[in-house]
């Protein structure tokens, strides 16, 4: 008890301390506040604005979140300035300033003071600061305690067309000197308010030491008490349990003896019973030997019997055995039979099916082979019958350059220029086509060593790899069946391609490689070639006519050639039995791949 109540004593203690201090301290910052809003209609009072100041209401404004607020609201209720009443308004920025008479800010709130007259400029508003560097607004104020001091900078104020009134400039610091004297006597009175706050913060931690070594002693002493409260409830315990020990002993001794007389009666009439037992027990013994003995004769008989039946089993076993068999004999000869059967009914029906395709074969072969021959005929005709016209046109353009030159103009040069290298195109181009019918139809079929193949092609066309500086790299490349002629032009066109289609300022390089693979669905193995280059690229939209025959994706100009050498290839590997197709990104090369079956 004594514990508790002087626990009691210390927390009111300490609540009435703290309440003390805390109330000292509001009740200071409150008298602050009234003072600074004192200041500022005070300071208002004191300023002269000449002729403009015309409005009904005298306006104060308040810059950035700050208390000054309610309290200067909370005096204009009960004051006017210059007989007018007062309003008091806030702004969160600069550029929210307008149509005020006052406009309040505080350091710490962090404005510029420099942006903030430039904003009033010629709007005879009047700027009071607090804490600002001195000299630095019209009006700025300073507080040291519960006091304020302020300067004034006139010619900020004559700027704006408002003036100070005498008492106002005579009790202002008119020097730099006394604003920093008044600043150090205000640092030396923090100073000493400081150290009285230290020392009341010192006080406050002896005291609270002192309050904590009490509550130490206080819990040792609860502690004390609670080690001999449990000792007496203990004891208290034990000697309840001591006292039922007691009675209950007493209660059972007499129990004890009611129950001696109870078993002995039970156990005379359990000896009757047992008596009465081993009577039974001799006639059943005498009547299990005769049974026994009846047993063993049947013993005999069913032995006997088992042999029998054993023989009887065995016989039957082997009979099933061979009835099995004979039954999986029959079951699989007649799905022999049946399967024999279903064979020769699909085979007959195959061959008959392949008989119907083969002869439909046949004859479209003999069609193909009219149609080939007829187109072939048609090719060599037409481009013979063409070229005829060409030479004659390109004869009579070398005539009427020769004979005219003198009497034709440039224009006129340059037309005949233009005819004569288009023929000479469309004559080129018939060749080609005339080429490309004749292409697939080689039936020269030998082993071809890729490697020397190529060995031959960069043979022939050394000239354009030394004037590009191009390198083409390749080994190890297998042997394939195919026209020699045929997969040399395959190579070729497609290493020609690399070489021309270069990107500018970057030498081409070429590598052809090579992979086997089986397609499952054909059951087929073949070989797979990559050409793979650096050059320029070719965009997604054209990848459905780059093998497309006389298809250009770019002028004669830029890149020159008839636009069907990928055509060929794409004819040759088709007629050998494969596939070509390309993977290629804009500005970063292009890679070909072509399938020969092996």
């Amino acid at each position: 008890m004594k514990s508790n109540f002087l626990i009691k004593c210390v927390f009111i203690v300490f609540y009435i301390t703290s309440v003390q201090v805390y109330s000292q301290n509001t009740s200071i910052e409150q008298v602050k506040r009234v003072k600074r809003a004192i200041f500022i209609f005070n300071i208002a009072e004191q300023t002269s604005y000449g002729d403009t100041n015309i409005s009904s209401e005298f306006i104060i404004g308040v810059l950035g979140k700050d208390r000054t607020i309610i309290d200067l609201k909370s005096l204009a209720e009960k004051r006017q300035i210059k007989n007018k009443p007062v309003k008091v308004v806030g702004f969160s920025s600069v550029k929210d300033i307008e149509n005020v008479d006052i406009i309040y800010t505080n350091y710490n709130k962090n404005f510029d003071v420099d942006y903030i007259l430039n904003k009033i400029s010629g709007n005879n508003t009047l700027l009071i600061t607090e804490n600002y560097p001195y000299n630095s607004s019209m009006i700025n104020i300073v507080n040291v305690g519960n006091d304020f001091q302020y300067e004034i900078n006139e010619n900020l104020m004559q700027r704006n067309n408002i003036s100070a009134l005498f008492n106002l400039r005579k009790n202002a610091i008119s020097s730099i000197e006394k604003w920093k004297q008044f600043f150090q006597n205000s640092e030396n009175t923090l100073a000493k308010t400081k150290d009285q706050l230290s020392k009341a913060e010192d006080s406050v931690k002896l005291k609270d030491e002192e309050i904590q070594s009490q509550k130490q002693i206080i819990s040792i002493n609860e502690n004390k008490l609670k080690a001999k409260d449990q000792s007496l409830v203990n004891q208290k315990t034990e000697i309840k349990e001591l006292i039922s020990i007691s009675e209950f002993q007493k209660k059972k001794y007499s129990d004890k003896l009611i129950i001696e007389k109870e078993l002995e009666h039970r156990i005379l009439k359990q000896i009757d019973s047992l008596n009465k037992q081993k009577e039974q027990i001799v006639l059943s013994n005498s009547e299990i030997e005769i049974q026994q003995t009846t047993l063993a004769k049947q013993k005999e008989d069913i032995l006997n019997e088992e042999v029998k039946a054993r023989a009887i089993s065995e016989k039957l076993n082997t009979q099933r055995t061979v009835n099995y068999l004979l039954l999986i004999l029959i079951l699989f000869a007649l799905i022999f039979g049946w399967v024999l059967f279903k064979n020769y009914y699909s085979t007959k029906r195959l061959n008959n099916v392949l008989k119907q395709k083969n002869d439909t074969i046949y004859n479209q072969s003999f069609t193909l082979a009219s149609k080939n021959k007829e187109l072939e005929e048609f090719a060599y005709i037409t481009s013979h019958d063409l070229k005829e016209p060409l030479a004659t046109i390109s004869g009579l353009i070398d005539l009427l350059k020769d004979d005219y030159k003198d009497k034709l103009d440039e224009d006129a040069m340059t037309s005949m220029d233009f005819i004569d290298k288009s023929s000479e195109r469309m004559r080129t181009q018939i060749d080609d086509l005339l080429e490309y019918s004749k292409l697939g139809k080689s039936k020269d079929k030998t082993n071809v060593d890729c490697n020397d193949l190529l060995n031959e092609i960069t043979s022939d066309i050394a000239n354009a790899i030394t004037r590009f500086n191009a390198k083409i790299i390749y080994q190890d490349l297998p042997t394939v069946s195919g026209s020699k002629v045929e997969l040399r032009g395959v190579f070729q066109n497609l290493i020609n391609n690399a070489i021309k289609f270069k990107k500018v300022g970057v030498s081409p390089q070429v590598t052809i490689n090579y992979t086997t693979f089986i397609l499952e669905e054909q059951n087929k193995a073949f070989w797979q070639f990559e050409v793979t280059d650096n050059g320029i690229g070719i965009a997604e939209k054209h990848k459905h006519k780059i093998f497309s025959i006389f298809q250009r994706l770019h002028s004669r100009e830029e890149y020159e050639g008839t636009g069907i050498g990928l055509s060929f290839c794409k004819k040759i590997v088709e007629s050998l039995g494969g596939e070509i197709w390309f993977e290629s990104e804009l500005n970063k090369g292009t890679t070909f791949f072509f399938t020969i079956p092996k």
